[in-house]
């Protein structure tokens, strides 16, 4: 999970954007009537989302005022996401913001949607709200489902506010078979308050990320195999642990929470690997 630099579009503007697209002269007039509401929404939600404390926000499915909650929906899938639309070049700046075009909740696929941190189903007052609204990779998007916060512990790990980088939470653990295998999960960090770690924790295992990086780490353990008998042969179990231990450091100049940079680490560590448990046969 990474952090990603806030969107600095207005909700007021954003909304307005998809409101002035609305054909039905009834219909706009009352999205427009519900403006102000809409702008004290994404306001309090600014305020809860620095706070972790989403799950304060009420849900509210029936809509908003005059509107519909089907209506408020439709500002998004039919008036922001169409490539036509004026809302469209908002839509495309969010899905640019990660780093390096990488989804920030699995660090590992790449942008292909726009995920709403709290569902737009449940808070369709929040359909096109920006701070609502972070760049994801489809398998995330849909992993997370529409699921709604009930307290503290299950409030979404949020990209915009949320500072998860600066503490490495992220282990791996070599597991002795032929080839080897690597486990991810979630470690216990003292710089993290208790429930920002319990948040991360849910979102690893919505996610289901521990398979997610096992998975992966499959293919870079068989890929590098070849290049560590190498490192091996020239100089033995010390060289490959100080080879191993260089690409750990190189990982984590890319994000202290890397699944690679976790994994070299628990190669680097594992004198059993190092003596040449990274054959593959």
């Amino acid at each position: 999970m990474w952090s990603v630099k806030s969107p600095s579009f207005e909700s007021g503007a954003t909304f307005d954007l998809c409101a002035d697209r609305i054909k039905s002269a009834v219909l706009r007039a009352k999205m427009k009537g519900i403006r102000q509401e809409i702008v004290d929404l994404s306001t309090e939600y600014d305020a809860y989302a620095k706070l972790g404390k989403l799950y304060l926000i009420e849900t509210h499915k029936k809509g908003i005022g005059a509107v519909e909650g089907a209506d408020l929906i439709k500002n998004y899938t039919g008036r922001m996401v169409g490539k036509k639309m004026p809302a469209r070049a908002i839509y495309d700046a969010l899905k640019i913001l990660p780093r390096h075009d990488r989804c920030p909740f699995c660090q590992y696929g790449t942008i292909e949607t726009l995920d709403h941190v709290l569902p737009k189903e449940s808070y369709p007052g929040l359909s096109v709200a920006p701070k609502n609204l972070v760049g994801s990779c489809n398998r995330c998007n849909k992993g997370k489902h529409a699921a709604v916060p009930t307290g503290p512990k299950d409030c979404a790990v949020h990209p915009y506010f949320d500072e998860v980088d600066d503490q490495r939470w992220l282990i791996a653990e070599i597991v002795e078979t032929t080839p080897a295998a690597a486990l991810f999960s979630v470690g216990i960090t003292p710089g993290f308050h208790s429930n920002l770690r319990a948040r991360v924790l849910h979102q690893f295992d919505a996610l289901d990320l521990a398979q997610l990086y096992s998975n992966v780490a499959t293919e870079e353990i068989a890929g590098i195999a070849e290049e560590l008998e190498e490192v091996f042969q020239a100089g033995g179990f010390a060289d490959v642990a100080a080879h191993l231990e260089r690409k750990c450091r190189s990982r984590l100049k890319s994000g202290g929470n890397s699944w690679q940079a976790a994994l070299y680490e628990a190669m680097a560590s594992s004198s059993w690997y190092c003596k040449g448990g990274f054959r593959t046969s």
